[in-house]
């Protein structure tokens, strides 16, 4: 049994490829962020030698002066840092999440569709 290649179904065709890449590429990432999420790896974040290099003064005949922070403010300072770099870097997995969610649906959705339509022919 033949099929003649018309160019609907040569569209369908290409639609159902195109959505399913997209579906795949969704899900891939979907899962990515979901194991990012749930598992708190270690990622790169300033070192405390590093983070107090921004308050390093120095002075007119480029001279190295103590801080004016206490090591322990500094010290404070840098778990807010680190802190804040979690939090950054959670609400982004979120935000990625909800984007790779919405390809693997819309993708899938459209796949369907388009599917069910070759299908019928």
């Amino acid at each position: 049994m033949t099929k003649n290649l018309s160019l609907r179904s040569l569209y369908l065709y290409l639609v159902c490829l195109v959505t399913l890449v997209i579906f795949i590429f969704g899900t891939i990432f979907t899962i990515h962020r979901v194991v990012d999420l749930l598992i708190e790896d270690a990622h790169y974040y300033q070192t405390l030698e590093d983070f107090q290099q921004r308050f390093v003064v120095y002075g007119p005949d480029r001279e190295r002066q103590e801080p004016q922070l206490s090591q322990e403010e500094i010290e404070k300072r840098y778990e807010a840092y680190l802190e804040q770099e979690n939090a950054r870097r959670k609400a982004r997995n979120i935000r990625d999440l909800s984007y790779s969610s919405a390809a693997m649906i819309v993708g899938g959705g459209f796949w369907f569709y388009h599917w069910k339509k070759i299908k019928e022919d």
